[in-house]
């Protein structure tokens, strides 16, 4: 039986294990922190007892990789799975304009919900169907040297279709300023999300959290089909020669025994594990912040599980009924503010959007991860590395990797299967 190391247990780690395993490999874990999940993971707060994530993360029906890797390791049940997308966007004084799909067959029911966006003038929701009608014949060479902001500029689209639309779904999706993403990416989340079915543009949320949505059974699947887990272990060098890792030195031992080594951490951390990475690729990336705010509420009025909201600094509200998050996307503005600047922030905005009061919270938590995605500029748009690597033995996987999405659950999860099936052959 063949054995691979896998380095890291985020989405793309437990992914590959999972596929590595299922197919007869011996793979072992290593995994610095004391849990798994990497940057999507969850924890009891300590003065609420409510299980919050690190961040929020939403994921669609056009998430193939990600859902196939839940049906494998049976958390699919754990997810919550609209019919047809709706979305309920939000200006202030809770003036609900949603985004909803009717019951025609797809593609009209996606039209229908376009041409029905009342928080578009009519004349405005021409001009979206129009740049929405046109989506399926953009070539990816003629807008390579345009940000998102340029590309949406060109096609007419003006600033309050922007604001009102455009902006929200793609500081979402990208987490990065309009002015910064690339058009291609963008473009190729648009034709994904809108022209492959009805499914693919609904919403997932998961109805737990992040770590007893998939974590527990991923790692529950592993350990049955033999894998081992091994926390608190974090590798410190990776040994190569003749295009070959022959070892790998962690904080605990040294491993020589294994045929091949996938690592599924972070850029940064892979640089400081293996510096010979960094001079080979020549390969740099920005990151861009997301802060999250969990809000405990003396009592909830809100229905819906998730809103978007237009023309705040707060970008998306998810309702867990005894509790509140507000999710702030490309925050580098906010990631320096304390943390009482940024709750007294959105406190102002739950009032103004959705009208809950500030003496109606009860307690609250923030949350920067400063490091959350790398920005999809169109500079690194051709330059993100292969998974598979000069050394023959050792494969890297993890969003940053060169899917062809931005830094998202997809990716990571795509690269781990990628990386999986490179060995698996």
């Amino acid at each position: 039986m063949k054995k691979c190391v896998v380095i890291g247990s985020g989405l793309a780690g437990l992914t590959s294990a999972a596929y590595l395993s299922l197919n007869g490999f011996q793979v072992e874990i290593l995994e610095a922190s004391p849990k798994p999940g990497g940057r999507a993971y969850s924890f009891k707060d300590s003065e609420t007892g409510s299980i919050i994530d690190n961040g929020q993360h939403i994921m669609m029906g056009c998430y193939k990789e990600t859902l196939k890797f839940f049906n494998l390791i049976g958390a699919r049940e754990n997810l919550i799975l609209q019919d047809r997308i709706k979305v309920n966007f939000v200006k202030e004084n809770f003036n609900l304009l949603p985004l909803q799909a009717s019951g025609l067959p797809y593609p009209l029911n996606l039209l229908s919900a376009l041409l029905n966006y009342k928080a578009l003038t009519f004349k405005d929701r021409l001009l979206f169907l129009k740049f929405f009608l046109s989506l399926p014949f953009v070539l990816e060479k003629d807008i390579k040297s345009l940000s998102v902001y340029d590309w949406l500029i060109e096609e007419k689209q003006n600033e309050n279709i922007i604001k009102a639309f455009w902006e929200i779904l793609a500081v979402g999706a990208l987490n990065t300023n309009i002015k910064k993403a690339s058009a291609v990416t963008f473009a190729i989340i648009l034709k994904e999300i809108f022209f492959r079915g009805n499914k693919v543009a609904t919403i997932i949320i998961p109805k737990l959290g992040l770590s007893e949505t998939y974590c527990k059974n991923a790692l529950s699947f592993i350990e049955e089909h033999n894998g081992k887990i091994n926390f608190g272990e974090q590798v410190t060098d990776i040994k190569f020669s003749n295009e070959m890792v022959f070892e790998i030195e962690t904080t605990k031992r040294k491993i020589t025994e294994f045929d091949f080594v996938i690592s599924a951490v972070p850029l940064y951390a892979l640089e400081k594990m293996l510096p010979e990475f960094k001079s080979e690729y020549n390969f740099e990336l920005t990151y861009s912040s997301i802060v999250s705010i969990h809000i405990w509420l003396k009592e909830n009025h809100l229905d819906e599980l998730f809103y978007g909201l237009i023309g705040s600094p707060v970008h998306w509200i998810f309702n867990h009924q005894e509790h509140v998050t507000l999710v702030i996307s490309d925050a580098g503005e906010f990631v320096n503010m304390s943390n009482e600047e940024i709750f007294n922030m959105v406190a102002t905005e739950l009032e103004k959007y959705v009208k809950i009061a500030k003496d109606k919270i009860i307690s609250y938590k923030v949350i920067k991860e400063k490091r959350a995605t790398f920005i999809p500029s169109k500079e690194i748009l051709n330059t993100r590395p292969k998974q598979r690597t000069p050394l023959q033995n050792f494969i890297i996987a993890g969003d940053w990797v060169n899917t062809g999405l931005p830094s998202t659950i997809e990716s990571a999860v795509k690269s781990g299967r990628i990386a999986a099936q490179l060995i698996i052959g």
